[in-house]
């Protein structure tokens, strides 16, 4: 008999924001911020420790800001409090830890098109008119 698997999550939505770190153990990993789509102002930070082909797929240049993004995962930990002087101190955006199963790249973003340069424009020289001298003189309506 087969049962759902409820730590499996699937994380849908654009790339907000993408970083290089480095590892104690001296290995570059990529972080993705990922914005969702339907709910505004919900972003999440997903950091892949793991060597998945998302940093190769980021140093290629196929993987931009914008872009949409898939991620499937299995649940392995959740931390949301941390001690803090021995004190347990909630954390300002909950972390949870995923083991990437796999990822989907989704569209990318269109380039922005440069507008075509204006043409250069002359001036004319119009023939010098008479400058006229303003006057108090009453005018008839």
């Amino acid at each position: 008999m087969n049962y759902p698997d409820l730590q499996t999550i699937t994380l849908v939505g654009r790339i907000a924001a993408l970083t290089v770190i480095t590892t104690e153990d001296e290995r570059e990993c990529l972080v993705v911020t990922l914005y969702h789509r339907i709910t505004t102002g919900t972003t999440i930070t997903v950091k892949f420790l793991n060597s998945n082909g998302l940093l190769t797929a980021y140093t290629n240049n196929n993987l931009v800001i914008g872009q949409e993004l898939t991620v499937i995962g299995k649940l392995t930990g959740i931390r949301s409090f941390y001690m803090k002087d021995d004190v347990l101190t909630p954390l300002k955006q909950p972390e949870f830890q995923l083991k990437c199963l796999d990822y989907a790249f989704g569209s990318r973003p269109q380039p922005k098109e440069q507008p075509e340069p204006a043409p250069e424009v002359t001036p004319v020289t119009s023939k010098k008119k008479a400058k006229v001298e303003p006057t108090l003189d009453p005018v008839a309506f």
